[in-house]
């Protein structure tokens, strides 16, 4: 039985390699005519049978013939490659030769990728998938080109424009893993939030405006001749000392109020950035009559 599975596996390979010499010749003969679309046909299918340097060379002219400079380049390379690797030195120098005549006629792409995860990533320049590396020559037709590196996670794409005989390069940063998503605030929390910093705004409103009533009060004095300036100092009236007192106690007002309001608000605020996902916090403002603050306790 062993022997019946060598005989049938060698008469399967004997059927593949004539199948693709069959293939090469009728796209030999098909070139001699200058049907290349119908050559390089032949000579693909051939090519994918049996990868041989000779065919690799014939596939590679049919190529250039149709104008698939790209492939043709890469195919003329991969001739020599082959016919240096089977000590074939006229064929491989031939096929050098014609690969190093197309680069003029190309653009280079160099992609260099930030990302260490090889093995993780799939790298395409235009419509070839390339394995990826720190850094990534490639040969294209000229014209936009569109680079992409795909993780698992996330993937980067980008299209650059390359010009015959010209070299662009691309910057491909690490793609990392996408953060967890963080819970949504509690809607309680942003309530609070939001009413400690409206509330925080209207305190600062009251105190502008008994700001400015303790200028008028202490402003009228003067103008109404309540209070005068005198080289001592401001000398007033019974009246005028009541409307400066006034003034006085109205500027305190608004100390207090735009201090405990301003309080209010920043308070609030580093409270809603501190513990955005629920922590218990409190927030709380002190005002003293010389000064004002904020008192935030809690767990963080």
């Amino acid at each position: 039985m062993v022997v019946c599975l060598c005989v049938a596996a060698s008469a399967s390979a004997e059927t593949r390699a004539e199948r693709a010499a069959k293939l090469f010749e009728e796209g030999r003969q098909l070139s001699l005519v200058a049907s290349f679309r119908e050559a390089c046909d032949r000579f693909a299918r051939s090519y994918e049978l049996d990868p041989a340097a000779g065919t690799a060379l014939n596939f590679a002219d049919c190529q250039e013939h149709l104008g698939h400079l790209s492939r043709a380049w890469q195919l003329f390379d991969a001739a020599a490659t082959g016919s240096e690797r089977t000590s074939n030195p006229l064929r491989a120098q031939y096929a050098r030769d014609r690969a190093n005549a197309l680069l003029p006629r190309l653009a280079t792409v160099v992609v260099r990728i930030a990302d260490p995860r090889f093995d993780r990533l799939v790298l395409t320049i235009g419509d070839q998938t390339l394995p990826a590396a720190a850094e990534v020559h490639e040969h294209v037709e000229p014209g936009d080109v569109v680079v992409t590196v795909a993780a698992p996670e996330r993937r980067f794409t980008s299209t650059v424009h390359t010009s015959a005989g010209a070299t662009t390069s691309i910057d491909v940063p690490e793609l990392g893993t996408p953060g967890v998503a963080a819970p949504p605030r509690d809607r309680r929390w942003v309530l609070a939030t939001k009413l400690g910093a409206g509330t925080g705004a209207a305190a600062i409103a009251v105190g502008a405006i008994y700001g400015i009533s303790a200028i008028r009060y202490y402003n009228q004095a003067f103008a109404n001749g309540e209070c005068f300036s005198t080289p001592t100092g401001a000398r007033c009236t019974p009246d005028g000392l009541h409307a400066v007192d006034d003034a006085h106690s109205h500027a305190d007002l608004a100390t207090a109020f735009v201090a405990a309001g301003s309080a209010l608000v920043a308070g609030s605020a580093i409270a809603y950035w501190l513990a955005p996902h629920g922590h218990a916090i409190e927030v709380s403002p002190t005002v003293a009559a010389t000064s004002a603050g904020i008192v935030i306790s809690g767990r963080f």
